[in-house]
């Protein structure tokens, strides 16, 4: 990786539909208190905000001569409650500006009709988080009213319209956290006719207020042992981040940050309404962030200090070593 940068264009790009969410899990920002304050305003990204960003990458990516790998229409809300994020799929497919797009969503909220408009607009990757097969569970995960069986009927449909259509696309992802060896077969199972790929999944730290993500999952036995585990092992080496150097996220209000993890947006270094997505890329505020990160592995940042995805990162993919003498800016803010 950081033998790549610096990158002409990031990697991916994340524009938030946006920040509110149907569900409050135990285990996410959303079930915080503080989230509320902190993640201010809540509400659906403007479709003026969206337009702008549109606009931005399709000038910049047309200038390049290259595509965005990733565009993600989500970040820290459940993208399905804004009701034009087909129409937000529809023209990132039109403007060209992406190789791939990708959602992440609950799946609670995709009906009939949401489901046909992600197959027939083209949109490549859905990824469908379920939080327990056991409605007990669920419900104390999620403090929901949806059901498992109600999300279940939800992927089923996708996949047979998909199917019917005779399409390849979009690739259905389903995960879900680990539950315990009975429970992890038993989703598997449910999950494997109608999804392409089935998978359990593993919850990671990171600062969501005042909750503690392992406590409220798993239990205090279980939180302890893994705290235990972090502070002995993965903690003991300091690691930077390769996001501010691959990533851009632009958050429901035009905000661009770096990753999903800073919901208080600590990391803010530009805002769409004021700039271009290009000149944020190439300014001086990310240019700084990108020095700290290396210069403190990331300990600067209340955001990071907790967070395992540096930690989580493939050794190819480290930036520790990167010579930051390559890298410069354009834009003096």
């Amino acid at each position: 990786m950081k033998d790549c940068l610096p990158l002409k264009l990031p990697l991916c790009v994340s524009i938030e539909p946006t920040n509110l969410c149907n569900f409050k899990c135990v285990m996410c920002f959303h079930g915080n208190n503080e989230y509320a304050d902190g993640a201010k305003p809540l509400k659906n990204m403007e479709w003026d905000i969206f337009q702008k960003t549109l606009d931005d990458l399709k000038n910049w990516t047309d200038g390049a001569g290259e595509k965005i790998k990733l565009l993600k229409l989500y970040s820290l809300g459940e993208p399905m409650v804004n009701p034009r994020l087909c129409d937000m799929v529809k023209a990132v497919k039109e403007r060209d500006v992406a190789e791939q797009i990708e959602i992440t969503t609950n799946g609670s909220l995709m009906t009939r009709e949401t489901a046909k408009k992600l197959v027939e607009y083209g949109l490549d990757i859905i990824r469908i988080s379920i939080y327990g097969i056991e409605e007990e569970r669920n419900k104390y995960i999620t403090k929901s009213s949806y059901t498992p069986s109600d999300i279940w009927e939800n992927v089923r449909f996708l996949h047979e319209y998909r199917e019917k259509t005779e399409g390849e696309k979009p690739k259905i992802y389903v995960k879900m956290f680990d539950a315990g060896k009975s429970v992890n077969e038993e989703f598997l199972k449910k999950y494997e006719d109608i999804a392409d790929v089935v998978g359990i999944d593993e919850i990671f730290n990171m600062d969501v207020g005042e909750n503690d993500v392992f406590e409220n999952y798993y239990g205090d036995e279980a939180a302890q042992e893994h705290r235990n585990s972090l502070e002995s092992n993965i903690f003991q080496e300091k690691r930077a981040c390769r996001y501010p150097f691959t990533h851009l996220t632009v958050r429901n209000d035009g905000t661009v940050i770096t990753c999903c993890a800073d919901w208080l947006k600590e990391l803010r270094f530009g805002d769409i309404k004021e700039h271009s997505i290009q000149e944020i890329w190439e300014s001086k505020s990310l240019y700084d962030l990108r020095q700290k990160m290396l210069s403190t592995k990331g300990q600067c940042f209340k955001a990071c200090r907790a967070c395992e995805i540096p930690y989580r990162d493939l050794t190819e993919d480290s930036v520790d070593e990167l010579d930051f003498n390559r890298f410069g800016y354009v834009n003096e803010y």
